[in-house]
């Protein structure tokens, strides 16, 4: 499920939609899809505990998930979920008109206004009192007659010594707020009723959905080893659940829950961005590390990670939502005890000596074989939708056992609210899909075409990647696409009842539409593909149009000669270097053998777009 903040309310209907014809086995998404894909997670295990005891009550299963798809779709409920920081208000308030959409002249004229009132109300003293300094300068020198020649370059001045301090403000309001306006929690204002913050909320459904106690968060280990239907397939995990977030410290995408990495957390980080019960149940039991003066505790890792945990760090957009600060340590003091003196100074990262040690300690979150901890560095992380917006590469497979949904959510300019069914699309033959979708960047005015300008280059490098694989064969037929008008979805909080309702049918139409889906289809398209990518690739192996360097000669031998002393990566038996040199050169054979035999060619008549296969890392 694709990000999109208040666009991901088209996913609970569609859920429950494809819940009339299937049962969820894998669930993915990123930023707010893994809102839904962790509601829905849920919502699957309750509906697996109430087939095992039919006797079970309340809001559990997809029953339950049709109140929170309820809930969403009430007027003003998202807008109550996110709360901004004691101070944050008046920025919150100008980033939300900013960047939702304009529709209309009056939220033209307001989105346009917004910086203006922004400055005046989160800075008004300050930028009063520059005001007043440069028009007393004015009546100093030239009397009332200077006051009037001053105006208007004071009010300019003074506007922007205004913005200037609006911003140091707020980013200092930000950097203490964990680099957002609103942590996801409730805030406590004078004279109104406490409501529920957003990730308060979700904590709650979570329980609810998958019938746990509130004080005994769900973890993908309850997921793992929920109940499996009577004829379910065996398999390692009754349900699986991922989702991406971006390590911005490290400039990698880092998929959720971690299976291996060994972060920690400080409670004090913990206690702004999550209930307590969920803080409580992570520091249970977790070893204490006090480092001047600061607590550590190691983060849960794998089966042991609350969902919750997992799904707040995929959905911190920008500035919006707080990032999440986690700590891997920085540098270790020596195991032998009488060379600690030697060790007090030690540099970070004593054992990264080499490219190899370096790329398993971002791999394993920081884990090293070093002694004590002696100090620890943060690493920072947002929102998923920056890396990967759309991971439709989650759970998949060379050749599938059965077939996975992807919901795509997609612009348009000129879609009828009141006929939502027919604008839902899902590909309804091979040919269909692969098209690559057109961005008009022009606009009538210069600004506004260069904001779309740099708005596109920003577009390219964060979905590239998703827009590619979602094209590919295989691909496109499973992916149904929902597109949404500026004033559906997006950083519009506060829509309209009718407005969410339209969103809300949406999804259920996506989810209808799935019922067309062929897997025969889609299975055969994906076999034929597979084919096809493979003989290319051993293609590539076998080519050789240029003769052999005699320079190279030694580097050569390493792959034929098993006599050769490799410089690295050795393996632990000649038995497994031979069966290695058997795969590559069996498969250079075949590349030999396909090239020069025209009738072997499964390439010609494969479907298009042709994938290549690549060796490239997991995240």
């Amino acid at each position: 499920m694709k990000g999109g903040i208040t666009s991901g309310l088209v996913y609970p209907t569609a859920a429950i939609a494809l819940s009339k014809a299937y049962r969820f086995k894998n669930i993915g998404g990123t930023s707010a899809g893994a809102i839904a894909a962790a509601v829905v997670a849920a919502a699957a295990v309750g509906d697996r505990k109430r087939q095992a005891t039919p006797t079970l009550t309340g809001d559990l299963g997809f029953e339950g998930l049709e109140q929170v798809a309820r809930e969403l779709a009430t007027e003003g409920f998202i807008y109550s979920l996110f709360q901004p920081a004691h101070g944050a208000g008046n920025a919150y308030r100008c980033l939300v008109v900013m960047a939702a959409g304009a529709d209309t002249v009056f939220k033209k004229i307001r989105k346009g206004l917004a910086p203006l009132l922004a400055v005046i109300t989160i800075a008004p003293t300050r930028t009063a009192l520059v005001l007043l300094v440069l028009l007393g300068l004015g009546y100093g020198f030239a009397g009332v007659g200077g006051i009037w020649a001053a105006a208007l370059p004071a009010l300019m001045c003074a506007f922007a010594a205004g913005a200037y301090f609006s911003v140091t403000k707020i980013a200092g309001l930000t950097r203490k707020n964990r680099m957002g306006l609103c942590s996801g929690r409730a805030v406590k204002r004078l004279f109104q009723a406490e409501k529920p913050g957003l990730t308060d909320w979700l904590h709650q459904r979570l329980q609810s959905l998958s019938g746990k106690l509130e004080d005994a968060p769900l973890t993908f280990k309850d997921l793992w080893d929920a109940p499996t239907y009577p004829d379910e397939p065996v398999t390692k995990r009754a349900l699986t659940l991922q989702m991406i977030t971006s390590g911005l410290s490290h400039n990698e995408p880092r998929t959720l829950p971690f299976e291996n990495g060994t972060f920690w957390f400080r409670r004090e980080d913990f206690d702004l961005l999550f209930p307590k019960v969920v803080v409580e149940a992570m520091v249970r039991g977790g070893k204490k590390l006090v480092i001047d003066q600061a607590s550590y505790y190691p983060l849960p890792h794998g089966g042991d990670l609350p969902v919750l945990v997992g799904m707040r760090m995929s959905l911190s957009f920008p500035l919006l939502i707080s990032a999440v600060p986690l700590y891997e340590p920085d540098q270790w003091a020596s195991k032998d005890k009488s060379k600690a003196d030697e060790t007090s100074d030690l540099t970070a990262q004593p054992t990264e000596n080499t490219v190899q040690s370096s790329v398993n300690s971002l791999a394993l979150g920081g884990r090293q074989g070093g002694g004590e901890i002696t100090r620890f560095r943060v690493c920072w992380f947002s929102d998923g939708g920056i890396s990967s917006n759309f991971p439709v590469h989650l759970f998949d497979a060379p050749l599938p056992h059965w077939p996975t949904f992807a919901i795509d959510l997609i612009d348009s300019k000129d879609v009828d609210a009141s006929d939502t069914k027919g604008k839902v699309y899902l590909p309804k033959g091979n040919n269909e899909g692969w098209q690559r979708r057109y961005n008009d960047i022009s606009a009538k005015s210069a600004t506004s075409e260069v904001r779309n300008f740099l708005f596109s280059i920003i577009s390219t490098m964060q979905n590239w990647r998703d827009l590619l694989q979602s094209r590919a064969p295989g691909y496109r037929d499973r992916i149904v696409q929902v597109p949404l008008t500026q004033a559906e979805g997006g950083m519009n909080l506060n829509m309209p009842q009718r407005v969410l309702e339209g969103i809300a049918d949406k999804g259920t139409h996506a989810g209808e539409a799935l019922d067309a889906f062929s897997f025969d289809n889609h299975y055969w398209i994906r076999w034929r593909t597979l084919a096809a990518a493979y003989q290319g690739y051993a293609r590539k192996v076998a080519d050789d149009p240029v003769p052999p360097i005699a320079d190279y000669s030694a580097a050569f031998a390493l792959g034929t000669d098993i006599k050769t002393k490799p410089p690295a990566y050795e393996f632990k038996s000649k038995i497994k270097r031979q069966e290695a040199m058997n795969i590559v050169g069996n498969l250079s054979t075949k590349g030999e053998e396909w090239a020069d035999d025209p009738k072997l060619d499964v390439i010609d008549g494969a479907p298009r777009p042709l994938p290549q296969m690549t060796i490239t890392p997991t995240f």
